[in-house]
């Protein structure tokens, strides 16, 4: 799929794939999404219009493993970085790969996963608190990712124009009872909160405009900064798992980071311990980076990235090269954090929405 020039992109059709009737597929280019599952999917979680398509994800039947960086579905062993549409790792980490695979085949047939994290509380639609937090290091403005056309683009840009179409779609579906929130936080050597909670879309987009490369020391970023600033101004609420309660919200960090050779740093992990504790408390990553060389961190950075997600419900991803599949990703994070199946089971496919003539034609 080529990138239009004013970044009016769509997730494409050749980047997500649909298998729902693999009864047993074999290892395919390491770019490719493998599925070993034979039932028609029994839920379905979310279903949004993008455009002139429509993206769903649906649960509980498809078991991926996503070897490409753009979508870690499936968590790799060591968490290996890899380019988009290009696979470094070497022949016994293939192997190991099919093999892992192979256990996870003969698992899903035989019976579900005892490992699997679940959720602890009701899967209810209830608001969210989705604090974003946006890296502006100078790496984020590098025109690195390029279109087929020869067009190229920064980061930045494509990450504004990605949060304009998440934050519009997910005020979309939302229940207007259960309104979403969104906050911002700029992240520089360390957090700093740039915009309260609010639904207000228009102001949203604005500040998202505004927003503007500032760190050209990208040396350090202190996390623990972040965790203190989302501790007091989103705490967590306090409910009874015991008793099964629908909390009034939930809270979830959106963490985009930009920098290849920053390894983030805690002065304290107390705040993120007492957030992490929290089966309020969410988080995703989306991580953009050189490719992985010998000169740069990309590989520990995204090591360490993996570490927050203690519990398991994280949605994680890295781009180095492709720029359309940032738009999947926001596609997929899209869905309830109580709602949607952890990443490993999750199965997403685009479909084209039914045309006009295709409408009164069935009616």
């Amino acid at each position: 799929m080529e990138i239009d020039e004013d970044l009016n992109l769509l997730p494409s059709s050749d980047d997500v794939t649909e298998t729902n009737n693999a009864a047993s597929t074999s290892k395919t280019s390491p770019s490719k999404t493998t599925v070993s599952q034979n039932q028609p999917p029994l839920t379905t979680n979310i279903k949004v219009n993008i455009g002139s398509y429509s993206y769903r994800e649906s649960s509980n039947t498809i078991k991926s493993s996503v070897v490409g960086s753009s979508a870690t579905s499936e968590r790799l062993p060591a968490h290996t970085v890899t380019e988009d549409n290009q696979r470094t790792a070497v022949s016994d980490h293939l192997e190991s790969e099919a093999a892992r695979e192979e256990d996870l085949e003969e698992s899903l047939s035989s019976s579900q996963s005892t490992e699997l994290p679940t959720q602890k509380l009701s899967k209810v639609n209830c608001a969210e608190k989705i604090v974003i937090c946006v890296d502006v290091s100078s790496e984020m403005n590098e025109r690195r990712y390029r279109a087929k056309a020869g067009t190229s683009f920064s980061a930045m840009e494509i990450v504004k124009k990605a949060l304009k179409l998440f934050i519009s779609n997910k005020l979309s579906v939302c229940d207007p009872a259960n309104k979403h929130s969104f906050a911002m936080v700029l992240m520089l050597d360390e957090a700093l909160w740039l915009v309260d909670f609010t639904s207000d879309i228009q102001a949203l987009f604005t500040q998202i405009d505004n927003i503007d490369c500032l760190q050209e020391n990208d040396e350090e970023f202190d996390m623990s900064t972040l965790f203190d600033l989302i501790l007091e101004k989103a705490k967590p609420p306090l409910i009874s798992i015991e008793k099964n309660t629908a909390p009034p919200y939930t809270v979830r960090v959106v963490f985009i980071y930009g920098r290849s050779h920053c390894l983030p740093i805690f002065d304290s992990h107390e705040s993120q311990n007492l957030l992490s504790g929290s089966p309020c408390f969410f988080m995703d990553i989306v991580y953009f980076h050189e490719p992985p060389a010998n000169y740069n961190q990309a590989q520990d950075i995204f090591q360490e990235l993996c570490f927050l997600d203690t519990r398991g419900f994280s949605y994680i991803f890295d781009f180095a090269r492709t720029p359309t599949k940032v738009f999947d990703a926001f596609a997929k994070m899209l869905g309830h954090p109580l709602q949607r199946p952890i990443q490993s089971q999750a199965g997403f496919v685009l479909e084209p929405l039914p045309s006009l003539y295709d409408t009164a034609e069935g009616m």
